[in-house]
């Protein structure tokens, strides 16, 4: 019988995520474009040969897992930890006095942190400033050196060079430092085509993998796409309780 009721879904909302077990609040992973849920099956099947040509006879399928997948648009600290199991440390707005470098003639010097400005190019160790313009410029946040500077050449790879600049704050993400993490997840959203009535999904213990590729050129937004597969949780016990998630919806 075919239900009178509609139940159309189209979803959107919020994923919100924390390491299972831990004592934190969940956060956010901001502008995420899908979440989806993959039950995957390993199929037995039984072919009849007392018939000419075949067909089923039986049939058995067994869930071997459920797949995670979702991707998210915002490239943030909190993402990052989560697709590319990595931490991340602010940096406070200031001034990196005499930062010795290493700069060669005809091309770019990266410095510890995004410069701003730079106010001061001397030899290492000290001594009369170089010319700004003439002698070094700022280009895309780091130091670089014309060809026609007067500044010498490095020595067997030795700082030539100490550097004073200005730099925003900023933040710096160590990448794939961490082992494989597990997660609990939260899907806060809205049906829209139920009048936004509310929908929430509980997945009680997902092992997340890492990014599947980060286009940092391109003539799109940036996206990325995590897979993972939910596990059971051992602690949600009793008869007709779910160790995998839930589902809940505003009737």
């Amino acid at each position: 019988m075919i239900p009178s009721t509609d139940y159309s879904y189209l979803g959107s909302g919020s994923i919100l995520i924390r390491e299972f077990g831990s004592a934190a609040p969940l956060v956010s992973l901001g502008n995420c474009s899908a979440l989806t849920f993959s039950p995957q099956e390993d199929v037995k099947t039984q072919m009849d040969f007392t018939q000419p040509g075949g067909n089923k006879r039986n049939e058995v399928r067994r869930l071997t897992g459920v797949d995670v997948s979702f991707t998210f648009h915002d490239f943030g600290s909190s993402q990052f930890a989560v697709g590319l199991r990595s931490a991340a440390t602010p940096i406070t707005a200031g001034t990196a006095t005499d930062e010795a470098a290493v700069a060669y003639k005809g091309g770019y010097t990266k410095l510890a942190k995004i410069a701003k400005t730079i106010t001061n190019v001397e030899p290492a160790g000290g001594g009369v400033a170089y010319t700004a313009g003439t002698d070094y410029e700022l280009r895309d946040g780091m130091l670089f050196i014309p060809s026609t500077s007067t500044i010498t050449a490095p020595v067997s790879g030795a700082a030539n060079v100490d550097v004073t600049y200005a730099y925003d704050a900023q933040e710096k993400v160590e990448a794939l430092i961490a082992s494989n993490k597990q997660y609990e997840l939260l899907f806060v959203g809205l049906n829209e085509a139920q009048s936004g009535k509310r929908v929430r999904v509980h997945a009680y213990k997902v092992s997340g993998g890492v990014i599947q590729e980060m286009a940092l050129i391109g003539e799109d937004f940036g996206a990325g796409q995590i897979s993972g597969a939910l596990l059971p949780d051992g602690s949600k016990t009793g008869a007709g309780i779910s160790q995998y998630f839930t589902w809940e919806n505003e009737a």
